[in-house]
């Protein structure tokens, strides 16, 4: 797999753009891999922006759960 750049060291304006540009590659390599191995183009593209919701959707319950719990850590 390809490697993956780190962020820039400081907050830039662009940083979610970069983000996407730092992992295209690996993107790709993941996607080819799967149409390699017999799943259908349609298939992968469709698994993969399932892949990035899933995620996307427990990165957001985490970080609400820890404000729930940093609320119930207050004497």
């Amino acid at each position: 797999m390809n490697q993956i750049a780190p962020p820039p060291a400081a907050r830039h304006s662009d940083r979610f753009i970069l983000c996407q540009e730092a992992m295209e590659a690996a993107f790709q390599d993941v996607a080819a891999a799967a149409i390699a191995a017999g799943w259908e183009r349609g298939e992968v593209a469709t698994a993969l922006v399932e892949l990035a919701d899933n995620n996307a959707l427990s990165v957001l319950a985490n970080q609400d759960l820890g404000v729930v719990l940093a609320t119930l850590d207050r004497p």
